[in-house]
C-alpha cells in the first residue's frame, strides 16, 4: 500500500507539474487608449483645418477712397462701390452683398453688378455698363463692377459704409468686404421750374431813329456823312435831283 501510494503521488506531481503554461502578458490599456487618443486629435486637426480653408477665401481688394455727390429727390444715383481690371484672374458666385447705410429720411438702396463697366456716380448707368443685373447668383470676374442704386424720397443725407459681399468660389465662400470705405450723398428737394412765355411783340415796330454821329466827324458835318466828306457835304444816302 506504501508503494501505491507513493507511485501515485508521484504520478500525480509529474502530471500537475507537466500541465503548467507559462501566460501571455496583455498590454496594458492605457498604451492602447494613448494611440486612440491621438488619432482622433490628427483627425480633429485635419477637419478643422479642412473647414477654415473652405470658409476662408481670400480676400479681396479694398480702398480707402470715398464718393460724395449730391441727387434730388425720387432720382436714383448710381454710386460705383468695387471695380476690378482685366488682371483680376478670379470668378466669384455672388450669393448677396450687405451695407451700412444711415440716413434720417426713407431711403432704398438696390446692389447691382455692372458687367463690363466702372462707374463712379451717375443717373444712368446703362452708358457704362454693358448690363446691370441682380447680384443674387451673378458670376463677378475681371472688368465687373458693383453699384448701389440709391433714391430717396425726401431730402435727407445718405452715409453709405464699405460694402459685404457673400460669394462662393470653388470649393471656397465666404464673406469679405471690398471696394470704397464709404459714400456720403445728398438728396435736394427737386420743384420743377415754370417757364415763362415770351411777350407778344409783333404789333409793335421799333421808331425809327436818327443816325448819330460818329467819333471821326468833323464841325460842319450832317448826320450820316462819311469820314471822307469834307464839311457841309451831303450824306452818301441822299441823292441831288438834276439841274
Amino acid at each position: 500500500m506504501t508503494t501505491a501510494q507513493r507511485r501515485v503521488s508521484y504520478g500525480s506531481t509529474m502530471s500537475s507539474s507537466s500541465l503548467e503554461v507559462p501566460r501571455r502578458q496583455r498590454p496594458a490599456k492605457r498604451s492602447k487608449l494613448w494611440r486612440i487618443l491621438v488619432v482622433l486629435a490628427i483627425l480633429a486637426v485635419a477637419v478643422g483645418w479642412a473647414i477654415w480653408f473652405v470658409r476662408t477665401p481670400d480676400d479681396l481688394p479694398t480702398s480707402s477712397g470715398t464718393v460724395e455727390d449730391a441727387g434730388v429727390v425720387d432720382q436714383g444715383l448710381y454710386v460705383g462701390m468695387f471695380a476690378v481690371g482685366d488682371d483680376f484672374d478670379r470668378t466669384l458666385e455672388i450669393s448677396g452683398v450687405t451695407v451700412d447705410v444711415e440716413s434720417e429720411g426713407d431711403v432704398e438702396v438696390v446692389p447691382q453688378v455692372c458687367r463690363g463697366g466702372t462707374i463712379s456716380v451717375t443717373t444712368d448707368a446703362e452708358k457704362f455698363c454693358a448690363e446691370l443685373v441682380d447680384v443674387d447668383g451673378a458670376e463677378f470676374s475681371e472688368g465687373d463692377s458693383i453699384v448701389l442704386l440709391v433714391s430717396a424720397s425726401q431730402a435727407t443725407e445718405v452715409e453709405i459704409g464699405r460694402i459685404e459681399i457673400s460669394f462662393r468660389e470653388g470649393i471656397r465662400w465666404g464673406t469679405k468686404e471690398a471696394g470704397l470705405e464709404g459714400a456720403t450723398l445728398t438728396f435736394a428737394d427737386h420743384t420743377p421750374g415754370t417757364v415763362e412765355e415770351p411777350e407778344d411783340t409783333t404789333s409793335e415796330r421799333p421808331e425809327p431813329q436818327e443816325p448819330r454821329d460818329k467819333p471821326s466827324d468833323k464841325p460842319g458835318d450832317k448826320p450820316g456823312d462819311k469820314p471822307s466828306d469834307k464839311p457841309g457835304d451831303q450824306a452818301s444816302d441822299q441823292t441831288t435831283a438834276p439841274a
